[in-house]
């Protein structure tokens, strides 16, 4: 079985809130949706069982253009939400480095997993990974899930080995296509395609 792993589009500069996910939850920009739309061509020949989202909406509204091409309703999946920021995600950096300034050492040097103030470490998105991975696994179909940018980057550090807090070494693009095939021999994850654009 192959998973193909999508970034959302480009995402509007605007704030808005999501108290739900406690994550602030723009829609995609005018680009981002020419973005979702370039990745209908390139899927079109392939055979996908279900599609997976994050709770986000620039992730829900990147997923519409192949959902309405495959003839498949999204699949809303909170273990594909973004690393949890906790109350850092609403504040600025110099309120940040004031009220948390172990935190902001450990984020910039990149010696060790850290927890965000009320929010998640690394390693706590690695087991909401391991989790839906060992899950999908079960279904053994082609699936697409379209997430973030920071949830890939800690999925290449888990399918590799890599500490949690190498993932400064990834960068991803918008609607960057990851594909992964699970070796059911060996029982893992082979990468075949990392961060591919159709744009």
């Amino acid at each position: 079985m192959v998973l193909y792993i999508i970034r959302h589009g480009e995402k509007k500069a605007e704030c808005c809130f999501n108290p739900e996910i406690r994550h602030y939850d723009p829609p995609l920009s005018s680009t981002g949706e020419e973005q979702a739309k370039s990745l209908v061509g390139y899927f079109k020949d392939k055979s996908v069982a279900g599609i997976y989202v994050s709770q986000y909406l620039r992730a829900q509204q990147t997923a519409e253009y192949l959902s309405l091409d495959k003839g498949l309703s999204p699949i809303i999946e909170a273990r594909l939400n973004e690393i949890d920021n906790g109350v850092t995600e609403t504040m600025t950096d110099e309120d940040i480095i004031k009220n948390y300034p172990e935190f902001w050492s450990d984020y910039w040097n990149h010696t060790k997993d850290y927890r965000f103030p009320g929010g998640e470490t690394g390693e706590d998105v690695k087991v909401r990974q391991d989790s839906l991975l060992n899950d999908l696994v079960t279904e053994k179909e082609d699936c697409i899930l379209i997430c973030h940018e920071g949830y890939i980057r800690l999925l290449m550090c888990n399918l590799l080995g890599m500490p949690v807090f190498h993932r400064y070494k990834f960068k991803y693009d918008f609607c960057g296509i990851m594909e992964i095939e699970y070796r059911e021999k060996e029982g893992d994850w082979r990468i075949k395609r990392f961060n591919q654009i159709t744009y």
